[in-house]
Formats: C-alpha cells, sequence, structure tokens
C-alpha cells in the first residue's frame, strides 16, 4: 500500500509539473538593434530640427548634430495594421549667429514612419512624419 501511494504520488507531481522551455535568444538577433545606423535618424529630423533652432535661436543660427542620446521604438499592435514610431534624443551643437562659441542643446524628436529604420542600413528616402516634442538649451554633457 505504501509503495502505491509513493508511486501515485510522485505520477501526480511529476504529470502536474510543467515543462518550461526557455530559448537564450541568437547573439545575432541582439546585435541588430546595436547595429543600426544613426545617421538614419538623424537624417529624418534634419528637417524639423533646424525649424526648431531657427524658432528658438534665430533665422542665422546654425547647427550640427553631437549624436543621439536616447532612441526608443513603440509599437502599437492594438490597431491594424499595427503603428510604429520612434522618439529621438539627440544632442545638437548650436552656434549663434553674434557668438563664435557653440552650446549644446537636446532636441526629443518623434518619428511616424511604416519603415523599419533599425534595420536601415544606409541613408535613403523615407515617408515619415517628424514633430519636435520638446526643446532643452544649455545642456550638459
Amino acid at each position: 500500500m505504501k509503495k502505491a501511494t509513493i508511486l501515485f504520488l510522485f505520477i501526480f507531481l511529476i504529470g502536474n509539473a510543467s515543462l518550461v522551455s526557455a530559448e537564450i535568444p541568437h547573439q545575432k538577433d541582439i546585435n541588430e538593434i546595436q547595429e543600426m545606423n544613426p545617421n538614419v535618424f538623424i537624417h529624418i529630423v534634419t528637417p524639423e530640427v533646424t525649424k526648431a533652432v531657427k524658432k528658438e535661436h534665430g533665422e542665422q543660427a546654425t547647427w550640427t548634430p553631437d549624436g543621439i542620446a536616447k532612441l526608443s521604438v513603440h509599437n502599437d499592435h492594438t490597431t491594424k495594421p499595427s503603428k510604429r514610431w520612434y522618439v529621438v534624443k539627440m544632442k545638437i551643437l548650436v552656434q549663434a549667429p553674434d557668438t563664435k562659441e557653440k552650446h549644446a542643446d537636446l532636441v526629443t524628436s518623434k518619428i511616424i514612419t511604416d519603415a523599419d529604420l533599425i534595420k536601415m542600413k544606409q541613408i535613403q528616402k523615407v515617408d515619415a512624419f517628424v514633430t519636435v516634442l520638446e526643446y532643452h538649451h544649455d545642456v550638459k554633457e
């Protein structure tokens, strides 16, 4: 009787245990995002950032990109077809017309497009809607 009870408990416990298999992502999949070309994002937001710089610092102000501080990808799967947008925080160096010194500003832009910009390796024409969400003056390193 004891053996039957132990056998029953053993089968019961093994039968109810969930067997889970965790798959480790391939290194290639992880590196795909790390290998993205930041120039694609800079190229797409350039016209709107130029408008924002001219609005903030005057028509004669010039700017150069200093790099992307943060990039986030957002997906909305509740709609058909799914929507994707990117939020790009870009550090720029601005030179006002009356000074020779450059200062750093931080511009946050939103890109709405159907294209997968992360996988894009080179700059090409993309149908996108770009807006500048935030503009911060004189940011520090």
